[in-house]
């Protein structure tokens, strides 16, 4: 068996994994796409200001990306060719490298004039409707060029050992990046919820340890690939010393003998990339002696375990931050005029759209001009069935948007939904629970002392079974079928059905009609 503790193989395969992990060039080309966009849009509507991007930045931009695209082929054909190790690694680094260098100039200052140069457009423009998009990617390239400086500082022995909380770690980091990732890599039909994140404070190396629950939810990611609707939870759990983080899915699943492959496969280069990650995540956990577990049933998902012991006692001290966390990336609610964040405040909603939802909703549908016609809305309804918010929109022609696109402020607080034709040309009703609990029981005022994750369970059951209400008691059609994401989470009484009228939902009794 190799040695990949010491020594050239030991480098050779801490590459592939970081590598394997970045996954970085569609991302690149989407920035490329949306730079090109703007420029194209600024130069339609006769907009000059020597201030903004030019010519010359994206051909410099071009020019990077092709020798990013040389040198991808240069590392994968040694590797395919099963080239000596030290030629492996030479153009492992190389390309590592490249991908540090475009980043670099996609986070450099002269592109941070994008806000005022979308401003100048009108809002129709192909680079304003795909502001959210842009902003997701250099999320992502951020956290990649995050992750190369820490890559190569622990190649050198540097900040190697930190003393880290793992719950405001796994808040700031999904928030901050991976969330992005995930919108981005499935399209929008995975939801990322946060359940709890209860203060644990591990000593380790921190960017490998983010490395290891990336690749987690890489995978979960990957299982839900099929599926048109799919929720990916992450919570940790401090308990008797320990901490559990768990990262789980709806996916696929897996059989005894993937799940036993996965825990006990042989730390080889060949092989499966899926398997050299969970490698890696094996390799992880051991440094933190910690334990790994899988629990998965096919057709049903896996939920994947990691469980560390804490340090006791110890507060972790203020952290260094790396260039890129200091990279000003504005969020979506921090661009908005004052008029938009009036209009989406929670409280009273415009007789026009509140007393009609339903309809107005169907509406949208029907005026959608995308090949696949739809349109997404969230909406609100208070136990006294007070209508708390409601926002919407049908799908445009060429945009693949967002919730956070039609409500910034609060896309993780309230239900969200989607009207629209699957791929069998059947009308079909998405409803998602909020994707951020916190954030749901500050938008619902619900005291602390309620905060716990059967209320939340209850209070969103009954807050679908109202939506669906207030729908068809405002022009929905009640035929029309609706899918509910995480199903068994709220309904764990009632078998998933596949299809089903969303008077059935609308039927069903609330918690304290039982």
């Amino acid at each position: 068996m190799p040695d990949y503790k010491q020594g050239i193989k030991k480098d050779v395969s801490e590459i592939k994994f970081l590598i394997h992990d970045l996954r970085v060039e569609r991302f690149i080309d989407e920035v490329i796409h949306f730079h090109v966009a703007l420029d194209t849009d600024l130069q339609l509507h006769g907009i000059v200001d020597p201030l903004l991007i030019t010519g010359d930045d994206l051909r410099k931009l071009r020019t990077r990306a092709v020798s990013l695209r040389l040198a991808f082929e240069s590392y994968s054909a040694a590797v395919q060719s099963f080239a000596p190790p030290e030629t492996v690694l030479a153009k492992a680094n190389e390309y590592v490298r490249s991908i540090h260098d475009l980043c670099e100039l996609i986070l450099h200052p002269m592109w941070s004039h994008i806000d005022s140069a979308l401003a100048l457009l009108p809002d129709g423009s192909r680079s304003v409707r795909s502001r959210s998009h842009y902003r997701n990617v250099v999320r992502w390239l951020c956290g990649v060029y995050y992750r190369i400086e820490h890559f190569w500082a622990e190649q050198r022995n540097e900040e190697i050992y930190e003393v880290f909380d793992l719950g405001a770690d796994l808040e700031d980091y999904v928030r901050n990046v991976v969330h992005g990732w995930v919108t981005e890599q499935s399209s929008a039909r995975v939801e990322l919820q946060l359940g709890r994140l209860d203060p644990a404070v591990l000593g380790g190396n921190r960017h490998r340890f983010r490395r290891m629950y990336f690749n987690l939810i890489m995978n979960a990611v990957d299982a839900m690939g099929g599926k048109k609707v799919g929720v990916l939870h992450i919570e940790d759990v401090l308990d008797d010393g320990h901490v559990s983080l768990s990262v789980r899915d709806e996916g696929s699943g897996m059989s005894p003998e993937r799940v036993q492959q996965l825990l006990t496969v042989r730390p080889t280069l060949d092989g499966e990339l899926h398997s050299l990650g969970f490698v890696f995540v094996r390799q992880t956990v051991d440094e933190f002696k910690g334990s790994l577990t899988i629990d998965s049933q096919l057709g049903v998902g896996t939920t994947t375990t990691v469980r560390v012991p804490v340090l006791v006692g110890i507060k972790p001290p203020p952290r260094r931050r790396s260039l890129c966390e200091d990279y000003n990336l504005p969020r979506p609610e921090d661009t908005i005029d004052s008029q938009t964040a009036e209009a989406i405040r929670p409280g009273p909603v415009s007789s026009e759209n509140g007393a009609s939802c339903g309809q107005v909703i169907y509406s949208d549908y029907r005026q959608s001009q995308s090949e696949f016609p739809g349109c997404l809305f969230a909406i609100a309804v208070a136990e006294d069935d007070r209508l708390e918010m409601f926002t919407h929109k049908p799908y445009e022609r060429l945009w693949n948007m967002g919730h956070e696109d039609l409500s910034p402020m609060f896309f993780e607080a309230t239900i969200r939904g989607r009207l629209e034709e699957n791929e069998d040309r059947n009308l079909s009703l998405i409803l998602k629970a909020p994707q951020n609990m916190r954030e749901y029981w500050d938008f619902k005022e619900t005291p602390d002392d309620l905060r716990t994750t059967d209320a939340y369970a209850r209070m969103v059951h009954d807050e679908f079974i109202r939506i669906a209400r207030r729908l068809i008691a405002t022009g929905m059609p009640e035929t029309v079928n609706v899918e509910v994401a995480a199903w068994s989470k709220f309904f764990p009484e009632t078998p998933e059905p596949e299809l089903f009228p969303v008077a059935t939902l609308a039927g069903m009794p609330l918690s304290t009609e039982k």
